[in-house]
């Protein structure tokens, strides 16, 4: 039995500026929109209780035997019971209930379960256990939830290590999972999740709760590499405008099947890919614990979009890549209309390779964890301008303007001309947990992205690089982005990343980091002289080029360019200093302290060298350094 859709939901697809400015002349207040995340998922699932949401398969290459379904009316149990059986635990408003689990149902009744008992953490259990102990006290952690693990996953070997070390910890609860069963760690209870839920009413909420569109709904960390990560804080309202503006921009109803391949510790796969179709009463396709990372997920993924006739693809630029050396063969795709890329610009010579595969136009987007999800989204309009992200949100600001002094700008930027980006409106988050991790605001209330881009004249964002990436070689500033795509068209190379590494004579040199398409064949040599001929800027040609059997990536795909900067400093600090330490046993290691910089360590295991020789050699490399001896 069906029930129309909730009335805030609005038919209309905005397709350019003059759209968006138009539907905003209605106030945002008028739209009454849902008080919470809860509310609002609630109506999903009551829109065709009966309707599966969620597919599940554990299998790429069996994706029909190994799956699983779970219907809207069994979705909306799961989640009250899971939020009971935390408020039976104690859990109030702003408790906070972190959750280590992968991609499949029980991850998301964790979620959602948390954000309507409390405040929801989820997290990426590949942290370090002393980073996750440190991120849980920063947090006040009071529950933890936790899967106990399958063949793709290593999560309940470092729970024990965590829980003891978290004296605000009051439960810990395990999910499924392999291996043997404990009842406490220390004098912390160990709940089986499957038999402590059934105990629990899945029809209302016991606490009676009364949700304010202000209170914390989540604590997303963000996607940094180096020491704690920061906590984003996520108010319910920024969560709820984010799903209903979006869909203005994307025409996404109850009949999408979106295929979910990122995790869910990250916003792109909590609310982007689950929270924001299911809000709509469509059906999702949890692709393995382990998504995209699953060996059996890619190689077979037309295959998996015929047998779930998946309507709704998203695809970082590095998994794009890789597509591109899948045929579709006999799989019938046709219910693909929809295919998206966000996390990094995508190349203009692999979109358009895509688009002759399979003629459909990648829509790009751009958005970051601190505006909830994608600020800007391309519209689905026939002519797709290939290599930008699309207009704003409606009600979503979006400047591009020249920095001035620190809290400061100059003036905005004229259209085609690049800047910073910056970002305001009901999406943009409050700020991060804890006093000393605050925000960059500028001009107010404008948050500063440290993106570079520019609006072209249709107010369409083009994103060159990050404020960081931007390389300066001897006064030139080098756009990293233009060298890569340069790459990119290079038959043989399948990834690419541009970084600026140090240099005694020019501050910085552009090397490049390639990965060869499997079969191809070419040496650095010609890869440089490739470049050399192809980009048309002297001083941004690469200085030198490195071959990689894989790209580092975070668990979204997005490539470290971080440790490809920790790799060349190395490497040029080990050149510079050539024989200086042939006496001693002694190695270079590149330290990346975040805000901080980046740091050398010279450890020595014999007799300190001279230090005036090595002075001599390092002083004109701008990364600093220290000597110091081995443990």
């Amino acid at each position: 039995m069906s029930t129309r859709q909730p009335t805030y939901w609005t038919s209309e697809v905005l397709c350019s500026e003059e759209d968006v400015t138009r539907f905003e002349q209605t106030p945002l207040s008028a739209r009454n929109l849902p008080a919470c995340t809860h509310e609002m998922l609630m109506d999903g699932c009551s829109i065709e209780p009966s309707k599966v949401a969620i597919q599940f398969f554990s299998d790429g290459s069996r994706s029909g035997e190994t799956s699983a379904s779970i219907t809207y009316g069994e979705l909306k149990q799961r989640i009250l019971q899971t939020a009971n059986l935390l408020h039976d635990l104690g859990i109030a408003k702003d408790d906070v209930t972190s959750v280590l689990m992968p991609a499949i149902p029980e991850g998301l009744y964790a979620l959602w379960g948390a954000q309507a008992a409390g405040i929801a953490n989820p997290v990426n259990w590949m942290l370090e256990a002393d980073i996750l102990v440190q991120m849980f006290k920063a947090a006040g952690t009071r529950v933890l939830i936790a899967y106990a693990g399958d063949e793709n996953t290593d999560i309940w070997s470092k729970i024990e290590l965590v829980a003891k070390e978290l004296p605000s910890l009051a439960a810990v609860i395990r999910v499924g999972g392999i291996g043997e069963q404990c009842n406490a760690i220390c004098s912390v209870p160990v709940i089986d999740f499957a038999a402590a839920i059934a105990k629990q009413p899945g029809d209302r909420l016991v606490s009676g709760r009364v949700f304010s569109p202000d209170d914390v709904v989540a604590l997303f960390h963000t996607g940094g590499t180096t020491g704690v990560p920061k906590l984003a804080k996520h108010l319910h309202r920024n969560q709820v405008f984010w799903i209903w503006a979006s869909s203005c921009l994307t025409g996404f109803g109850s009949e999408e099947v979106r295929a979910v391949g990122v995790p869910i510790f990250h916003s792109a796969g909590a609310i982007v890919s689950c929270l924001a179709p299911l809000s709509r009463g469509a059906s999702i396709v949890l692709m393995t614990s382990a998504g995209f990372r699953h060996p059996s997920v890619l190689p077979n993924i037309w295959k998996i979009v015929e047998a779930f006739g998946i309507s709704m693809l998203t695809l970082v630029p590095t998994l794009v890549n890789q597509v591109l050396s899948l045929p579709i063969g006999a799989a019938d795709v046709s219910s693909l209309n929809y295919v998206a890329s966000s996390t990094a610009p995508l190349s203009t010579n692999v979109a358009e390779a895509f688009y002759r595969m399979t003629g459909l136009r990648i829509r790009e987007s751009y958005g970051l964890t601190e505006t909830a999800a994608v600020t800007c989204i391309t519209p689905p309009v026939d002519k797709v301008k290939v290599g930008s992200s699309g207009i704003r949100l409606p009600y979503q600001a979006v400047r591009v303007v020249q920095p001035g002094s620190e809290k400061g700008t100059v003036r905005d930027c004229t259209p085609g001309e690049a800047g910073l980006i910056i970002v305001k409106g009901p999406a943009v988050f409050p700020g991060y947990l804890g006093a000393d991790q605050s925000a960059s605001w500028v001009d107010g209330e404008w948050l500063d992205t440290g993106d570079l881009g520019y609006l072209d004249k249709d107010n369409w964002l083009w994103i060159t690089g990050r404020a960081k990436d931007l390389i300066i070689r001897g006064g030139h500033n080098i756009d990293p982005k233009m060298v890569e795509e340069i790459l990119f068209a290079n038959p043989a190379i399948q990834d690419a990343a541009v970084i600026g590494a140090p240099d005694a004579h020019s501050g910085e040199v552009p090397v490049a980091y390639v990965v060869l398409k499997p079969g191809a064949q070419a040496s650095t040599e010609e890869l440089l002289q490739y470049a050399a001929t192809h980009v048309p800027e002297r001083a941004a040609i690469p200085k030198q080029c490195y071959l990689l059997p894989q790209m580092p990536k975070t668990a979204v795909g997005k490539i470290q360019k971080n440790l490809l900067r920790v790799d060349a400093i190395e490497r040029m600090f080990d050149a510079a200093l050539g024989d200086a330490l042939s006496k001693s046993a002694a190695t270079v290691k590149a330290v990346d302290r975040g805000a901080k910089g980046f740091l050398v360590e010279i450890i020595v295991a014999g007799d300190l060298p001279d230090h005036t020789e090595i002075d001599l050699r390092l002083r004109a490399l701008t990364v600093p350094y220290e000597i110091r001896h081995a443990h």
